[in-house]
């Protein structure tokens, strides 16, 4: 999901990990909107050297499977629960499990992914969302990836990508109609998909690869641009004050530092070559 660059204009298989146990973390109805309490993650499989990719580096599968681990194991320290998708080697993405569905509070939303070999990814999430919430589909002729929606407060901005369309965002306003969240589509460009080149960090504040964009769309936020050189740590996964960032990226990390956030590295070199990013390894809730 690695950036390039930005325009933005208007247009059951489940593990969960208890510890420490709420008996309301999981369930929309009951969960404060506040606060992040869990995310959906799912195993690196043995096949994700064989994942879709642009980037020609050698991945080393065991250490995706460390940097993974340490992953989870960030989230449990910031007080998340973490639900399981069962893995499976014949889908090779699948632990870029973001892309397969969208929460919203009570809401789920089972994407329809355009690239064939990942179709079935949304299967065995879906299975679990179905226990959890409110579930809905998206359906064709609209194509949509989870790396494409940027939820930012009551605004929810839908990137139109290669890999997400108009139709999705049509049937999104339908399935949100009685929510307050405001729904955009956002143009975006030589670029995987919208996170890949900004994230929300919360507190109103959101960090962009760049600052090519339409300043009436985010015009009461604040924003940080990454450093040049730097546009891979735009994707950041924030979670109730504290920045994950990607390791290596010092600049960066000190801008996020400068408005007040709590910073914690972590190593994904191995994702990144798998053209992902932090926010790709989870759904948070």
């Amino acid at each position: 999901m690695m950036a390039k660059s930005l325009r933005l204009g208007i247009l059951s298989n489940v593990s969960i990990d208890l510890s420490p146990p709420r008996s309301d973390a999981c369930e929309g109805k009951l969960m404060n909107a506040d606060k992040v309490k869990c995310a959906v993650v799912r195993p690196v499989p043995d096949s994700y050297d064989r994942c879709i990719r642009t980037n020609a580096e050698e991945i080393d599968v065991a250490l995706a499977k460390t940097q993974h681990a340490e992953y989870c194991a960030a989230l449990r320290r910031l007080g998340l629960e973490l639900i399981w998708i069962k893995g499976d080697n014949a889908l090779p993405d699948s632990c870029f499990v973001e892309d397969t569905a969208l929460v919203f509070g009570e809401k789920a939303v089972v994407c329809n992914m355009s690239i064939g070999s990942r179709a079935k990814e949304v299967v065995e999430v879906a299975k679990v969302l179905e226990h959890l919430k409110e579930t809905h589909y998206i359906r064709p002729p609209a194509i949509i990836d989870g790396g494409d929606v940027l939820k930012i407060e009551n605004r929810v901005l839908v990137g139109l990508s290669t890999r997400t369309n108009l139709y999705a965002v049509e049937q999104l306003r339908e399935i949100l109609e009685d929510s307050n969240l405001e729904i955009a589509s956002v143009k975006i460009e030589s670029t995987v998909h919208l996170k890949s080149a900004c994230t929300y960090l919360g507190s109103d504040c959101v960090i962009l690869s760049n600052e090519q964009f339409q300043a009436d769309i985010l015009r009461d936020f604040r924003k940080i641009a990454v450093p040049r050189g730097e546009e891979y740590a735009a994707n950041c996964l924030a979670i109730d004050g504290t920045v994950l960032i990607a390791k290596g990226h010092p600049r960066t990390k000190k801008l996020i530092e400068n408005e007040g956030f709590l910073v914690r590295e972590l190593d994904v070199s191995e994702f990144r070559k798998g053209d992902g990013a932090l926010t790709c390894l989870s759904i948070i809730w």
